[in-house]
């Protein structure tokens, strides 16, 4: 249960002007600003923001702020130790209703009298699920996007900041009437090489009665230092994999690829959104649609820090992928298939392979795949990476039933890891 927060405010001078900021609890001379737009503190989060992420930027969160999914609202924070900022942190409040964003199929196989029943209490329990979520992190992206540090700060002090600032926001946001269920901490890192580390920054959750639990892996793929052309990445396959590369590629000889500029994304904007709405209606889960404008947006933005590719067929568009060049990463972003041309022509798979080959060609060290379709992104050569992600509800409730929930949302996804390299 969350505890109640008293709000207590201050004044900073900084830069000789005065700001209103809110002192957090057992967090000696740290205080945080917090505005509902980027824009109004634009200047300091600049300044603060690490310089090689660009979606804890203005650039990208102003984006987002002015072109989100639907439902969502948007918090920003700045930190500051006495009149010193020492880090930023961005939150999304969301309302999500599991029933509508849950996709599933009726089974008509026979059921025994426990099974139907176990699985009717399921649905009336998902059909209560309806949640205002205070967010840390990126609902659109995967990885640790939601909050930047000074380093120098202990992980298990950064995640005493990090709830502390949870629950002023929870507090701000009950007086605003937002009245927020669940506080969700979204992908944590597990730093293998540093579990210690890690601990600190998960017992301190834990013992503020966060539940943690792993979100599917992230798909990731480091790129040798010596491929510097595709052939050189096809090369490295062993035989099997190299021989299914070439074969995707002549199932694919009909499409014909084309990086759009900024005024061809606005002309077939209707076409590409009806395109990445047919992938999200056929996911098992989808907690929101994108903007309509979103992938235009990007274009405008970021120029060429992003690239939008369509495929045609026999001149319609049938596909198109995006990428989002974040300092040496390659984030592989949101993408659309014509389902009806899939399969004849391995759309899908060949986007994989244009996804590796443009990593490759912008001497990116990695490219992020993101989530979903783990087993077919292995075969290209992604591997998993875990992320552990943190639950609080509001009110004293099972932690059965929260597991029955986030299980219903967060589907394990049964795949064989391939190994598509020579030894």
């Amino acid at each position: 249960m969350f505890n109640s927060t008293i709000l207590s405010t201050q004044k900073l001078l900084i830069d000789q002007k005065p700001i209103d900021v809110y002192r957090l609890p057992k967090q000696q001379g740290i205080t945080i600003q917090v505005t509902n737009s980027i824009i109004d503190i634009g200047a300091i989060w600049s300044a603060v923001a690490p310089a090689n992420n660009l979606f804890l930027q203005q650039d990208y969160l102003q984006i987002l702020e002015q072109f989100p999914p639907s439902g969502m609202d948007f918090r920003y924070v700045i930190v500051y130790q006495d009149t010193t900022p020492i880090g930023v942190a961005y939150f999304q409040i969301f309302q999500l209703s599991v029933e509508d964003s849950l996709k599933t199929e009726e089974s008509t196989a026979p059921q025994k009298a426990h099974q139907a029943i176990g699985k009717a209490v399921k649905k009336w329990i998902i059909k209560q699920a309806d949640f205002k979520l205070l967010i840390s992190g990126n609902m659109l992206l995967t990885g640790e996007h939601g909050m930047y540090l000074d380093s120098s700060l202990p992980k298990g002090q950064q995640a005493k900041i990090l709830e502390a600032i949870l629950l002023q926001l929870q507090a701000l946001l009950d007086k605003q009437q937002q009245k927020i269920s669940i506080h969700f901490i979204k992908d944590h890192l597990q730093q293998s090489s540093n579990k210690e580390m890690d601990n600190d920054f998960e017992k301190s959750l834990t013992q503020k009665n966060y539940h943690s639990f792993l979100m599917q892996p992230g798909m990731k793929m480091n790129i040798r230092p010596n491929w510097t052309n595709f052939e050189q990445y096809l090369e490295d396959m062993s035989s099997k994999y190299r021989v299914r590369a070439r074969r995707a590629s002549k199932k694919g000889a009909a499409i014909q690829s084309k990086v759009l500029s900024l005024e061809e994304i606005e002309a077939n904007e209707m076409a590409i959104y009806q395109l990445y709405q047919e992938i999200a209606d056929g996911a098992g889960f989808n907690a929101f649609l994108l903007h309509p404008q979103y992938f235009t947006a990007l274009k405008r933005q970021l120029g060429d820090r992003y690239q939008l590719v369509a495929y045609y067929i026999e001149g319609e568009l049938v596909a198109f992928y995006t990428a989002i060049f974040n300092y040496g990463e390659m984030d592989a972003h949101f993408l659309g298939v014509n389902g009806a041309y899939n399969r004849e022509h391995q759309v899908y798979l060949n986007i994989l392979y244009d996804l590796v080959k443009l990593g490759i060609d912008n001497r990116c060290h990695r490219i992020d795949f993101a989530r979903t379709a783990l087993e077919i992104k292995s075969s290209v050569g992604a591997e998993p990476t875990d992320f552990v992600c943190f639950i609080k509800h509001r009110n004293t409730i099972s932690s059965k039933l929260i597991n029955l929930v986030f299980d219903s949302i967060n589907p394990k996804e049964v795949w064989q890891p391939r190994s598509p390299f020579k030894s």
